[in-house]
């Protein structure tokens, strides 16, 4: 069985668990499915670093995180083959 959504983002991000877990989060309400392609985990992780970098960010913030959730949702269109590649091959499991 694939790895979960959150195996994955602590594969990009070990010993940050204050983006880890908004990662996750924003992850799990952009995209409603068990697991998910690496490419996309990675993408998304990388833009939560470059957003954690701004001066005016800050990771605890609603903002940040709404931030995210938009780019999360741009990447569905790049993904969405394989998203629902996933989806089938879950209900057959």
């Amino acid at each position: 069985m694939p790895p979960d959504i959150q195996a994955c983002v602590h594969k990009f991000l070990p010993n940050n668990p204050a983006i880890s877990t908004v990662v996750i989060k924003v992850l799990k309400n952009a995209y409603q499915v068990p697991t998910l392609p690496m490419a996309l985990v990675k993408q998304v992780v990388e833009r939560a670093l470059e957003q954690s970098r701004m001066q005016d960010m800050k990771v605890e913030s609603v903002q940040y995180e709404e931030k995210l959730l938009g780019y999360a949702n741009q990447l569905r269109a790049r993904y969405k083959a394989q998203l629902i590649e996933i989806r089938t091959r879950g209900k057959k499991w």
